[in-house]
Formats: structure tokens, C-alpha cells, sequence
């Protein structure tokens, strides 16, 4: 068969995700989440992103993303990072899979890679725009696939989930917020007043992953964002998305010099009782603290097997 291999073009979106959708059942995507995910990341390069073709039709989709330097266009990169580039996303139809195209993208993923001066490329675990953590371990045939290709598995990421229909504050929680009470903490939704007080947060946590260069342009607009007070000081964050048809969670931070107070526990609980009272179903933790949430009841609901080889 005769495929075109080239540059990803706006108007292959809605091939590329019908195409998507149909080879990765447990990440399903719509037009606008990959509108995001892809041109949306302050480090896509046009060169990263490659369709295959065939007869003018999408078959196969690669996507490939590497940090300038360290911080990268998104601010968000750590210097252990530095020789990191990553696979977001990778698939071929099945029918054209015998063909040998899937190794072909793969290989034009690695190439943009080296190009760009880097030493491992990983699937999995990009702090930027991501489609998931890892290759979810159901996708048997996708991990066979990258291990007879050259990679090896490092990591396992999970996602956690709390069921809020029947929801009810337990008794490790209110001991948490007694905890809390007790050093003078308490729990309030984010107000623009509290800038200056989350700027100094920011520096003391000292997380670009979460925090980047000019984070705080949109901060005060996203909403759903509560804060843990101690005194004058914030010394604890929490974001959460309501939605009728599940909830996300997270992140949540606190100063280590704090954590074993119960703060944490607060923050989250807190969440959990907005977003329950907002008719929310239930709610999402991804790439999670495991042990965190097992403690609030929350429980494991997918595994990611991370991958990386050497360039």
C-alpha cells in the first residue's frame, strides 16, 4: 500500500480522533480535547506531530513533544528532565497495522527526538498537555508493541475515584479537621484578595509542574480553588472541576513543613462536600498520591505502565 507521511494539518482532527477513539477504547477524545492537548501545548513543533495517510484518508497518528532546555515553552520542565522528550500519542488503524506503519511513526517520533538533542524518550509522565500518564495496562498489544521496539518499563502511575452519591465524611477525616483546627488552619474558596499570600505559597513550594512562569494570569478566574489559611499565610492549595457526569480533582498541595496536620484531608474533603452538593457523581483523581486518597476511601480505578529508551 502506498501511505503519505507527513505534518499533522487542523483539518485532520476529526479523522485523526475517530481514528484514535477506535484504537483506544480506555481513552476516548473529542475534537476540542485534542485541540488542546496538542496545538494547545506551549511546546508542540509542527514537526513532532505526523499523520499517516491512505488514499487521503488518516490511518495513523504519531505525536512527539520536546522541552527546550529545561523549563521548556510551558515553564513546567525540571532539570532531571532535561534529556527527556515524550511520546503523547501513538496509534495506526488496525487494518493497516500488518503493513509495518505503526513502526514507521514510531520511528519518526524518535527521530524528531534526537533532533532535538535528547537522550530517553518516554511514554508517560509529561508534565505539559497530556492524553494519560502511561499506556494503560489493559492495552496488552500497545505494551507488547513498545517492549519489541526497544523500550522498558520503569513506572506505574494510577488514577483513584470516590463514588459522592453516598458520600459521607468518615471518622479519619474528622479527626483530620480537628487536627487542623487545632493549629489554627481553616478552609476557604480562593479570592483574588489572596494573592499576594498565594504568590508567597508558590515560592515556597517551589512546583513548576503546577506553578509555571505567569501562573497567576488565570488563576483567580478558573474558580473551584480552595486555600488553607494559617494565620496570614496560605499554606495550602486545592483545584476541583464539578461536572454531572464526574468530577475531576486535583491538584493539591501543602508546605511540607505542615503536612501531617490534617490539611490535606481538609482540602480534599472539602472539595468532595462542594462538588457532591453541586450533584456530582463522582470524582477523579489522576496520576495520584495513592496512599493519600486509600486513607479517604477513594479507590484505584485505572493502572499506567510508564515506558522510556535510551536514544
Amino acid at each position: 500500500m502506498n501511505y503519505e507521511i507527513r505534518q499533522l494539518r487542523r483539518q485532520d482532527i476529526a479523522q485523526v480522533v475517530q481514528g484514535w477513539n477506535a484504537c483506544l477504547p480506555y481513552d476516548k477524545i473529542s475534537g476540542e480535547m485534542f485541540e488542546s492537548i496538542v496545538f494547545g501545548d506551549p511546546n508542540f513543533e509542527e514537526e513532532g506531530n505526523i499523520v499517516a495517510t491512505f488514499e487521503k484518508m488518516v490511518v495513523g497518528f504519531s505525536s512527539a513533544v520536546a522541552r527546550e532546555g529545561v523549563s521548556g515553552r510551558d515553564g513546567r520542565g525540571l532539570s532531571h528532565e532535561r534529556d527527556f522528550g515524550y511520546i503523547k500519542g501513538l496509534f495506526v488503524l488496525e487494518e493497516h497495522q500488518s503493513e509495518g506503519l505503526k513502526v514507521v511513526l514510531l520511528n519518526s517520533a524518535l527521530k524528531f527526538l534526537r533532533s532535538k538533542g535528547k537522550k530517553i524518550a518516554k511514554v508517560g509522565q509529561y508534565t505539559g498537555r497530556f492524553f494519560f500518564p502511561g499506556i494503560d495496562k489493559r492495552y496488552e498489544k500497545e505494551l507488547r508493541f513498545y517492549r519489541e521496539n526497544g523500550f522498558e518499563e520503569v513506572d506505574t502511575e494510577e488514577d483513584v475515584a470516590l463514588d459522592l452519591t453516598t458520600f459521607q465524611p468518615t471518622e479519619y477525616q474528622r479527626k483530620a479537621q480537628q487536627r487542623a483546627k487545632d493549629i489554627g488552619v481553616v478552609i476557604e474558596p480562593y479570592q483574588p484578595k489572596y494573592l499576594e499570600k498565594m504568590r508567597r505559597f508558590v515560592e515556597r513550594l517551589n512546583y513548576p509542574q503546577w506553578f509555571p512562569e505567569g501562573w497567576e494570569l488565570n488563576f483567580s478566574k478558573e474558580g473551584n480553588t480552595l486555600v488553607a489559611l494559617q494565620g496570614k499565610d496560605v499554606v495550602g492549595w486545592a483545584s476541583f472541576q464539578p461536572s454531572p457526569d464526574g468530577g475531576d480533582f486535583g491538584p493539591i498541595a501543602v508546605l511540607e513543613e505542615l503536612r501531617g496536620n490534617g490539611i490535606g484531608t481538609c482540602l480534599l474533603l472539602e472539595s468532595v462536600l462542594r462538588m457532591k452538593e453541586l450533584a456530582t457523581p463522582n470524582v477523579t483523581a489522576r496520576w495520584a498520591n495513592v496512599p493519600f486518597y486509600i486513607k479517604n476511601g477513594w479507590k484505584i480505578t485505572r493502572r499506567y505502565t510508564v515506558l522510556k529508551r535510551e536514544l
